[in-house]
């Protein structure tokens, strides 16, 4: 259940990519993926849970292909943004480094610098406990993520904002794994994952007072905020995976 979680985003990905814009697309929850899913291997490390480790792998390594291609999708963005001014991307510094990389830099180094704490300097506690409660900050991050979406659904009175795949895997993902927890009475994993469901209904309610747009309507907001740009743009930024 956590694998498909974690895969809802591929094909949306795969098409804005190919678009050339995020349209209703938030990379942000990509980045609290990596650090949910690290710190999630690291703990199933120190409780010998071999059920943690497997679920959350396959998340670890599908996060940074998630976050690869939003940082290409935000270069290319912000490359057709300057170019359609005139300016040239050559010496400019926005382009360094996009802000999903930024963001995902932070959390590794964040990780890291935990995971050296408590495996090298600090004997005072259980590297399980340490470890269970900075994963379980991280997992409040990536299941509050959408917040940002919530409220821009309010706003826009369109629940275009929430992903409905993510959003449904989220129901299922973390009604087992409270379960789980509870039938391991080990509060590190269904607290965390009752915070989780709790978000996910609240957007689905939001899904069901709020409709999407039609995707027409989509596609006039995808033209009005990135312009149009020629297949052979495309082709040299490299964005078809």
């Amino acid at each position: 259940m956590a694998s498909l979680m974690f895969a809802a985003p591929i094909f949306d990905l795969r098409e804005a990519l190919q678009r050339g814009s995020f349209g209703n697309l938030n990379p942000v929850p990509w980045a609290a993926m990596t650090g949910n899913c690290l710190g999630w291997v690291a703990y199933s490390y120190y409780t010998k849970d071999p059920f943690v480790l497997a679920s959350n792998v396959p998340g670890l390594i599908l996060s940074f292909w998630l976050n690869s291609g939003a940082s290409k999708l935000q270069y290319y963005e912000l490359a057709t943004s300057i170019k359609a001014s005139g300016e040239s991307t050559v010496g400019n510094e926005e382009v360094v480094t996009m802000p999903q990389e930024s963001l995902l830099l932070r959390i590794l180094v964040a990780w890291g610098v935990i995971l050296v704490w408590v495996g090298w300097i600090q004997q005072s506690y259980s590297p399980a406990l340490i470890v269970g409660i900075c994963v379980n900050v991280n997992l409040v991050f990536f299941y509050g993520a959408p917040l940002e979406a919530m409220w821009r659904v309010i706003r826009s009175q369109s629940s275009d904002a929430i992903h409905v795949p993510t959003m449904i895997m989220n129901w299922i993902n973390t009604t087992f794994w409270m379960a789980y927890g509870f039938a391991r009475q080990d509060p590190i994993i269904y607290l965390p994952n009752g915070i989780g469901l709790v978000m996910g209904i609240l957007q689905g309610i939001l899904v069901c007072l709020f409709p999407r747009r039609r995707r027409g309507e989509d596609d006039e907001d995808d033209e009005s905020n990135v312009g149009l740009v020629d297949e052979d743009t495309r082709q040299e930024q490299g964005l078809v995976v």
